[in-house]
């Protein structure tokens, strides 16, 4: 009878330790999954602040040249008129890119991303030729 106690106590203490160790992976498998859904949300917050600074770039952009619009030739408003189209266009994508941002969910982030990135490069490149394009019209 001592010898089937001792048996069913150690059976008892082993099963119990085997329960509290599954539980600690569950717990880290648990952390991990919530690290990487902060640091998705973080990521996607940091893009999207950053889209949101571009497009604030551009809205000043089209204000500015509304003001040169105002004051400008008919043929240099011609001009201007076609790159405000250009940069409205520029803001537009910005909009599609936060959207987009903002939707996605963690299964579609990598091509989000991507999308945004390349959204991103394209509005620099835009801005850097807005730039050279005003001091040309009004330079000829």
């Amino acid at each position: 009878m001592k010898l089937l106690t001792k048996i069913f106590a150690i059976v008892l203490i082993g099963s119990t330790v085997v329960a509290c160790t599954d539980s600690k992976k569950e717990s880290k498998a648990e952390t991990a999954m919530e690290e990487i859904k902060d640091s998705f949300k973080s990521e996607q917050s940091d893009l999207k602040l950053e889209l949101e600074e571009m497009k604030l770039d551009v809205e000043t952009k089209l204000d500015d040249l509304n003001d040169k619009i105002a004051n400008a030739n008919d043929n240099n408003k011609t001009k201007l008129e076609k790159m405000k189209a250009d940069l409205e266009e520029t803001k537009d994508d910005l909009d599609r890119a936060i959207d987009k941002v903002e939707n996605s969910t963690k299964q579609a982030w990598n091509d989000t991303k991507e999308f945004a990135k390349e959204t991103s490069n394209e509005v620099e490149k835009a801005l850097k030729n807005f730039g050279e394009k005003v001091e040309e019209v009004f330079n000829s």
